[in-house]
């Protein structure tokens, strides 16, 4: 069974609903699970790069998959921030232990977010990124070699889309 070893949350402001922002780092596993709820905002995009530009993520052959929730939501962000966030990204030092990633869109606003995140990483090889809608956890994890997961993310999705989780949360099992 997985040991949870860190977790810390940090709260947006409060009196206005924020968008969540969930990371798991299965560090045993080199997987890292990202959760999105609710409207983002560019600050909330800003913060879940930093996180995601840390040393403890940047590992070889890791496989990540990000969840776009169903109240996801990108209207708070201008195309050209999400774009400056995918530059960011490709920019980035871990960009050279790639691996592969799987998104998943559960509403059709998040499956186009997703495409224009896929079209700003400007992936060299397309094999690298597999973009699904719907309820396509068992894909993704098939896909990313993580399938006997399937039920641990499933129950983290549920916790959190259940609103337990607000503004970035990050959580390290071993």
């Amino acid at each position: 069974m997985n040991k949870v070893m860190q977790f810390s949350a940090s709260s947006s402001l409060t009196g206005r609903k924020y968008m969540g922002i969930h990371i798991t780092l299965h560090a045993g596993r080199n997987f890292i699970l990202a959760i999105f709820h609710g409207p983002v905002t560019a600050h909330e995009l800003e913060s879940f790069v930093d996180e995601l530009l840390l040393d403890k993520y940047d590992t070889k052959d890791k496989v990540r998959l990000a969840i776009l929730s169903e109240g996801a939501s990108a209207s708070l962000l201008r195309y050209h921030t999400i774009c400056a966030a995918g530059k960011r990204m490709r920019l980035g030092r871990h960009r050279q232990h790639r691996g592969k990633l799987a998104i998943i869109a559960r509403s059709r606003v998040g499956f186009g977010l997703a495409k224009m995140y896929q079209m700003a990483t400007e992936k060299v090889e397309p094999s690298e990124i597999l973009v699904l809608h719907g309820d396509g956890l068992e894909s993704a994890t098939q896909w990313l070699g993580i399938s006997d997961l399937s039920a641990n993310i499933r129950q983290i999705l549920n916790c959190v889309e259940q609103g337990v989780e607000r503004g970035l949360s990050t959580q390290m099992i071993r």
